[in-house]
């Protein structure tokens, strides 16, 4: 059954709004990247975000980036493959645990890299291709190729940005002055 989505998912009809979720998902990229700037080095391998260490977050992001652009390349061509939450969760308990010592500099490196690959498909696929499903296991429902192109490369990233500002964010603000 479906759990209940209740996204704005945006229509990608014209040029504009492709380019507007291409920067929404630079956006995002940019900000998660911003704060794993902000982990000292020494700190990059520590549980941190739910058990996952730095390196083990931007590992999972960056795997996942490749497997659902292959996900929903599949899918052009009729495959749809339902990967089930439970297997998905433990896919992730074992990349979170191959991760967790992995080199950051070297998927920082890797997520900037791939995020070209993302914004070409993002830009290039054809309108008449938007309507074919792929499978999307937390959310236990198909989805366009348009509604999974947010979903994978906007939301996805979305949450673990905001399971990262809980920990890494310090939020400043200035004392209200007095008037003397």
């Amino acid at each position: 059954m479906a759990k209940d989505i209740k996204r704005d998912y945006r229509f990608l009809d014209g040029e504009a709004d492709r380019q507007a979720l291409v920067e929404d998902i630079r956006r995002v990229r940019r900000e998660v990247l911003r704060l794993a700037d902000l982990v000292p080095e020494a700190r990059w391998y520590e549980p941190r975000y739910h058990g996952w260490s730095l390196a083990a977050m931007l590992g999972h992001l960056q795997l996942m980036d490749t497997l659902t652009l292959r996900l929903m390349q599949l899918a052009l061509i009729g495959l749809r493959l339902p990967v089930s939450e439970d297997l998905l969760n433990r896919f992730n308990d074992l990349s979170a645990r191959l991760f967790k010592q992995r080199l950051v500099p070297t998927t920082v490196r890797g997520l900037q890299n791939g995020e070209n690959r993302i914004v070409a498909f993002v830009l290039h696929l054809p309108m008449d291709k938007f309507t074919h499903l792929v499978y999307h296991p937390s959310l236990a429902a198909y989805l366009t190729l348009e509604q999974a192109m947010q979903e994978f490369f906007y939301y996805h990233w979305q949450e673990h940005l905001q399971t990262m500002r809980e920990v890494e964010d310090v939020f400043y603000e200035p004392p209200q002055s007095s008037a003397l």
